[in-house]
């Protein structure tokens, strides 16, 4: 048997698409009366799929929108009880007219600094605070890295 490099394992990658000059997150209700958690958008793997392209394919079906790949930033990933392998991403979608174009698709903004008053899972807000340390030391360190310049 050929081995392509590619495992052919079962995962699920989710995420979320953050606006960072409101510091809001995109979230998605499953159901049209409101009841349910909020979830992140997930996806679970196809044969051949990487992690990524899963919760690209998932955001696209569910938004309508193609994001590039290089825009895909990793969170983290952990093994879930009942799920298995799973990767969590976000996308910064800074243009904030972006940040309403997805009106009436059973989808939200919701400010991070709100995320305790949300109704989630447990793993969807752990998910979610990991994700916003990973933003924020992404933000330090950009402000922090020094100018180069030249002589």
């Amino acid at each position: 048997m050929w081995y392509d490099g590619i495992v052919h394992k079962t995962f699920y990658a989710s995420g979320f698409l953050y606006h960072s000059p409101s510091q809001q997150i995109l979230l998605q209700q499953l159901t049209e009366d409101g009841t349910s958690p909020l979830t992140l958008f997930r996806g679970k793997s196809r044969k051949g799929e990487d992690p990524r392209t899963v919760f690209q394919r998932s955001v696209s079906k569910i938004l309508g929108i193609t994001l590039r790949a290089d825009f895909i930033l990793p969170v983290y990933d952990y093994v879930h009880t009942t799920l298995g392998d799973h990767y969590i991403f976000y996308v910064d979608i800074p243009d904030s007219t972006e940040s309403s174009r997805y009106k009436g698709k059973h989808v939200c903004w919701f400010p991070l600094a709100k995320l305790s008053k949300l109704n989630l899972t447990e793993q969807t807000r752990h998910d979610i605070i990991v994700g916003e340390r990973v933003i924020r030391a992404t933000e330090d360190h950009k402000q922090q890295s020094p100018q180069t310049k030249s002589h």
